[in-house]
This record gives C-alpha cells, sequence and structure tokens, in this order.
C-alpha cells in the first residue's frame, strides 16, 4: 500500500514539474524574444496610421490623450464609409516604437485584406493613461476607490466616437463599430460590450482580466434583446493557464446573456502566453471572422 502512496505521490510531483516546467520556460522564452526585439525594433507603422499626440481631452479627467489613427489604403483616393474599431491600449497597435514591444499589426492585417478585394476599417488606437488600472476597472473596488473605466466607456461612446464619425467618412452603426483591447482592457471591452450594445456591436476581447471584479462582471445584466446581433471574438494564450477559465466564462456569460453561438468564437493561441505576439496572432484571426459580415455587405453593394 505505501508503495503505492509513494508511486502515486512521485507522479503527482512529475506532474507539477512539467505542468509549471512548461509554463515557466514558456516565460522564459518571451523574455528571451523581448530582449532580442529591443535590440532590433524599427518603425513598423503602415502609411495609413497617423499620431495625433495629446490631442483628444477627456473632459471629465480633464487630461489630454493621444490617439492612434489608421485609414485603409484608398481612403484618401475613395469616397467609401468604413466600420470602426476603437482599441484600448492603442499605442501598441500599429507600430514596434511607440509602446517598445511587439506592435498587434493590426494595420498589416487590414491593409492585407484591402489588397485581397476584402474590407477595410478605420481603426483609433487609444493610448492609456498613467493611471491605466483604474481607467479600465468599471467599478469602484478596494484597491480602486476612486475607479472610474464606466466613466471612461461612456467617454468612448458619447465623446470619442461622434468626434471621429464627424471628422472620418465612418459606418456609424453598432454593427460596424467594434471595442477591443487586451488583458485589463480586454476585460473592459467585454463591460463595454455588455454596458453600451447600443453603440459597440463587436467586440475583440483579449486574455481578459475577469479576476479585477469578476462577480460584479458575470452578474451584469443587459436585456437578451439588446445584444441580439451582437458578436464577440474572445481568445487567451495557451500559457495564460488561470486565465483560460476566466476567459471561457466571459464566452459562456455572453452566450446565456443572449448572443447567438454563432456570433461567438473562442480561441486559445498555441504555445503563447500573456505578450503582445499572443495578441498579434489572436486578432490575425478576429479581424477576418468579425469583419466576413461587412465582406458580404460589400459585395451586395457591388452587385446593386
Amino acid at each position: 500500500m505505501k508503495k503505492w502512496i509513494l508511486i502515486g505521490l512521485g507522479g503527482f510531483v512529475l506532474f507539477l514539474v512539467v505542468f509549471f516546467g512548461r509554463i515557466f520556460w514558456g516565460q522564459y522564452q518571451q523574455h528571451l524574444a523581448q530582449k532580442e526585439f529591443e535590440a532590433n525594433v524599427t518603425n513598423t507603422a503602415s502609411p495609413g496610421v497617423t499620431v495625433l499626440r495629446d490631442s483628444f481631452l477627456i473632459d471629465y479627467q480633464n487630461e489630454k490623450r493621444t490617439l492612434h489613427v489608421y485609414v485603409p489604403p484608398g481612403y484618401a483616393e475613395d469616397s467609401l464609409s468604413y466600420p470602426v474599431m476603437y482599441f484600448m491600449d492603442g499605442e501598441s497597435s500599429f507600430n514596434d516604437m511607440e509602446n517598445m514591444a511587439p506592435e498587434w499589426q493590426i494595420d498589416e492585417v487590414i491593409d492585407a485584406s484591402v489588397r485581397a478585394g476584402g474590407p477595410g476599417a478605420i481603426v483609433i488606437g487609444i493610448a492609456q493613461s498613467d493611471q491605466r488600472d483604474p481607467e479600465y476597472t468599471p467599478f469602484p473596488i478596494d484597491d480602486y476607490p476612486n475607479a472610474h473605466g464606466d466613466r471612461y466607456i461612456d467617454w468612448v461612446a458619447t465623446k470619442l466616437k461622434p468626434w471621429v464619425d464627424t471628422n472620418y467618412r465612418t459606418l456609424t452603426a453598432p454593427e460596424h463599430t467594434a471595442i477591443g483591447g487586451i488583458s485589463r482592457s480586454g476585460m473592459m471591452a467585454y463591460y463595454a460590450l455588455m454596458a453600451h450594445p447600443e453603440v459597440f456591436g463587436l467586440a475583440v476581447i483579449q486574455s481578459p482580466s475577469l479576476w479585477v471584479d469578476e462577480n460584479r462582471l458575470l452578474a451584469m445584466d443587459t436585456p437578451a434583446e439588446a445584444l441580439a446581433g451582437r458578436r464577440a471574438f474572445v481568445s487567451v494564450g495557451e500559457l495564460e493557464t488561470p486565465m483560460i477559465r476566466q476567459a471561457r466564462a466571459i464566452h459562456d456569460k455572453l452566450l446565456d446573456a443572449g448572443i447567438a453561438p454563432e456570433d461567438l468564437r473562442m480561441e486559445i493561441i498555441q504555445g503563447e502566453g500573456h505578450w503582445h505576439m499572443a495578441w498579434r496572432k489572436s486578432f490575425a484571426m478576429a479581424y477576418p471572422w468579425l469583419a466576413e459580415r461587412w465582406s458580404q455587405e460589400q459585395v451586395s453593394a457591388e452587385m446593386e
């Protein structure tokens, strides 16, 4: 009996060594990749990217924020209106040099879509605040009693979006308006979809930090009819072990709340952890899927 107990304990210890060793090895590999990246960083923004430094006032904070704006190929020559995607932590959207980390290649993905005859989009990357955590926390919590994420999303919906719609040729309906983010801002993309489905019809929810306030976030009560036709892409890295459950919880919550199964997609990004390469790979999957209805609209318009 004692022999089998020892064998069992040995097997369990071996499992733990392999399990956590794989995670730590992955993190070490990411560290090496980041160091190599920093040694060779260059400007990687496409010609369609413009940086509006400290250009837009967040009135309730009396703080100006930098916007990273992308317009698709042909925007300057055509007269078309385009869907719009709003990305929090937006300094990482288009250019390695902006955040000294691998960009998400949002511009490259959409450039390639347009070159292949697919849909384009305008993307607004909203730079993060120096006080990132309270801005990306929707409800007051012990660590951040003055959290104002709810007001931040209200600002995006009621102040920033109207400005973008006035200054760029945009399609303004929810089905043409996406919001996205990573980590804490990925959680905020979920919050925005649930809080303002009349504005944001699409969400890119990457590595969402549901742990920030899991119970209240999952208790959000949005009428099912308000979520009809809304779509969400949820992703998480294979090595983000605790966050896989959180990403699944968000996926399941959206399903239970009334989003149709065909309008939800969840991906586990193989071999990746909680870092920018995971989110780069994730967006390359998310954009064609979210934009497939835009493609159908484009074909219908061309046939009329």
